[in-house]
């Protein structure tokens, strides 16, 4: 049980004031014994026990009766879990809201989804107590901290309206940890609403520690979880991938792969379950059969006219338990050519690039590669000079020496505007002499075979029993070893990026790629493959837009098999092609978010034109936005539709060492979070008042009251 007004109980003595006033009569007159009265005072012995409990029940009831005022005036609130809020009202209240899709799922009778009931239950409970000199909102969709005037003015913010972004617990916390450090809150009360999807809590990162570990260290804040973790009894979503526009003789039509996906205990096989299609304004129906799984619709064809050279559609699903992941966007145009540009300093490498980039993955697709010597690039050299068509070039090959000057600043330029850089180690020169040449700050080192990792590796422990410096021991490391063996590939990321699985979820075959030579780089970037010496073979670089990767080996037979194998080398080298063309595209599909239409400052909504989004919220909806000739469809992300929620085991032990409750809630659950039971302790008031005064009338056989004299 908590209390809204602890201060109350300062009052509790007061239940000793009916005792206070039966001692105080009880000596309020001297008593002196009176002959005439013995006989009477004996008869009042007879009956003395049975008059002393009516007394002692009198006090009793009385002393009750103040109690009971007491607690009544406290506001006491049913529920266990509000015992922590403890006895005291928090200086600071802070809301951590989950914005994400998967938080509109629905009621059907109610109409509330869990975003729209957590917070209707939130602010009844702030306004039934004290919330503090602050209430802030922390919402997940922009990620920014709001201080709001009272809790009823959270039901009609822009910021805590349903979107289609995904939520990120971590960071969440991580702004209310930087909040309460700067200012220096004492009691603080923070309550977290979400749904629990595995992809917002992150519970694999390596955030966590440092949170936990900082939030344990601050006294007086406690942790409200207030999880909706009920899945939906029957909801699907649908998604559009690949869509293509192509061109035959007279006619044109979009190509396009639909995936529809079914969460929860999904109905049975339904025969004519109808897709909406639209497509600049053109509807039509196509009805496909529907399993537990879903439904797929792979290549599907829509009829356009040939003058439509690009353009916007949507699929639609009818009504469920989430409407927000019913609708998906997508737009469309003619393919343009991909261009791509190979820096190289050996003519070998130069042509396997070529060959690997040359051939595209559709026939129908038109790849153009041009092939610049380190020779002709001198410093200072500018490589819009020396390619004829840079500002349409996609991705960027550089395997020579990382470049100075004002090549890489406008390799550093090619990056920023969303294009692909792909790093491969110069064939010539040691690390040590070229230690100066760093980009994206990272940095090649020495060129590495497995007898000198063997040798290395023995070196290294050498050095540590002797204490041996290493430039003591450069001349033993650089001596030749016999490359007899190879490396091979222990680990890769298969679930994204160059490197993941193919649309049939086959594995590309890296485990039988062999790899006789491999250069040593230093890098902030992430590993997305690592030798078996855990040395790794691809990193990625983190930009702000775009990709930097270093690979560290080379595709000719002298370095490794990538080139004689070729899948993995044609595929690697096809998708970074592909992810930079998409930033010279005229259309684009993005994942909605905060910062998703800050390149351009024109964009304009075009679909849908019933429900137009705030300027501030543009963005964080589903949509499609114009600007000029470019277009783009926002929409939520892949996660969102096929996230599954954490244990709840899982998140509570996230929270170890801090003070923590979770409130369990169902999305149909209308019941507020705590109510008030000040009437129950009313009742209770005047039924013990009611009792004291029945006991404290005469019995019926009458009752002798002692006469006491008054004092000479």
């Amino acid at each position: 049980m908590g209390f809204l007004q602890p201060l109350a109980f300062i009052a509790l003595p007061l239940i000793a004031l009916p005792i206070l006033i039966h001692l105080v009569n009880q000596h309020r007159h001297r008593t002196i014994p009176w002959a005439a009265m013995m006989f009477l005072m004996s008869a009042k012995r007879m009956s003395k026990g049975m008059a002393r409990l009516r007394h002692l029940l009198i006090l009793l009831m009385r002393m009750l009766a103040v109690a009971a005022l007491i607690f009544a005036v406290s506001r006491p609130l049913s529920g266990g879990w509000l015992g922590s809020i403890g006895m005291s009202n928090p200086d600071a209240t802070l809301i951590l809201l989950d914005r994400s899709a998967s938080m509109e799922v629905q009621d059907l009778q109610t109409g509330q989804s869990k975003r729209s009931a957590s917070l209707q239950k939130l602010t009844q409970l702030l306004e039934q107590g004290d919330y503090g000199t602050h209430l802030v909102l922390i919402d997940s969709a922009s990620g920014q901290l709001q201080e709001v005037d009272s809790p009823k003015a959270l039901l009609g913010l822009p910021t805590t309206r349903s979107s289609a972004t995904s939520a990120d617990i971590p960071g969440m916390l991580e702004s209310a940890l930087a909040y309460l450090k700067a200012n220096k809150s004492g009691r603080v009360d923070v309550w977290i609403c979400s749904d629990l999807r595995e992809n917002d809590w992150a519970v694999e990162s390596g955030r966590w520690q440092a949170i936990r570990e900082e939030l344990s260290q601050l006294e007086g804040v406690h942790h409200f979880l207030l999880a909706y973790g009920d899945v939906p009894s029957s909801n699907l979503s649908v998604r559009v991938e690949n869509v293509q526009w192509w061109e035959h003789g007279n006619d044109a039509e979009l190509v396009l792969d639909v995936v529809v996906r079914s969460k929860g205990s999904s109905e049975t096989t339904r025969q004519g379950f109808p897709i909406e299609f639209e497509v600049n304004n053109v509807r039509s129906v196509v009805e496909v059969e529907l399993d537990r799984q879903g439904a797929s619709l792979q290549g599907h064809r829509i009829p356009i006219d040939t003058k439509l050279r690009s353009g916007w559609g949507s699929v639609e699903l009818p009504g469920d338990a989430n409407s927000l992941d019913n609708r998906f966007f997508f737009v469309f145009a003619e393919p343009t050519v991909r261009r791509a540009v190979v820096v190289s300093d050996d003519k070998k490498n130069g042509e396997a690039f070529l060959r690997a980039l040359t051939i595209p993955i559709d026939p129908r697709l038109q790849h153009r590669v041009d092939v610049i010597s380190t020779d002709r690039i001198a410093e200072g050299a500018s490589l819009l000079r020396l390619t004829e068509q840079w500002e349409s070039t996609g991705l960027l090959i550089w395997q020579a020496a990382l470049p100075r000057g004002a090549v890489a600043d406008q390799i550093a330029q090619f990056v920023d505007t969303g294009r692909v850089v792909m790093f491969f180690p110069p064939v010539t020169g040691e690390g040590s002499q070229n230690a100066e040449e760093r980009l994206f700050a990272s940095h090649w080192g020495d060129w590495q075979t497995p007898g000198y990792s063997r040798q290395r590796s023995a070196i290294s422990r050498q050095q540590e029993d002797s204490g041996i410096s290493s430039e003591n021991l450069r001349t033993d490391r650089r001596q030749p070893t016999t490359a007899t063996h190879s490396f091979g590939v222990s680990w890769w990321r298969g679930d994204t990026d160059l490197l993941a699985h193919v649309e049939s979820g086959a594995a590309l075959p890296l485990n039988e790629l062999r790899t006789y030579r491999y250069r040593s780089f230093e890098s902030p970037g992430t590993p997305l493959a690592r030798f078996d010496d855990n040395a790794p073979l691809l990193t990625r670089v983190a930009t702000e837009r775009g990709a930097v990767y270093f690979c560290s080996t080379l595709p000719t037979a002298q370095f490794s098999a990538l080139e004689r194998e070729g899948v993995i080398f044609y595929v690697m080298l096809q998708r970074a092609l592909d992810q930079g063309s998409q930033a010279l595209a005229v259309v684009s599909q993005r994942d909605a978010g905060p910062d998703v239409l800050t390149d351009r400052n024109q964009w304009e909504l075009v679909a849908p034109a019933d429900n137009s989004p705030l300027l501030s919220q543009r963005g964080l909806h589903g949509g499609v936005y114009q600007d000029g000739a470019y277009l783009t469809a926002v929409n939520r992300s892949q996660i969102e539709d096929s996230a599954t929620a954490v244990p709840v085991e899982t998140v509570d032990a996230l929270f170890d060492g801090m003070s923590y409750r979770r409130i369990d809630v169902d999305v149909g659950d209308t019941s507020a979070l705590a109510s008030e039971l000040w009437r129950i302790f009313l009742f209770a008031m005047i039924v013990a008042l009611l009792v004291e005064a029945v006991l404290s009338l005469p019995s019926k056989r009458g009752s002798v009251t002692p006469l006491t004299q008054k004092p000479v």
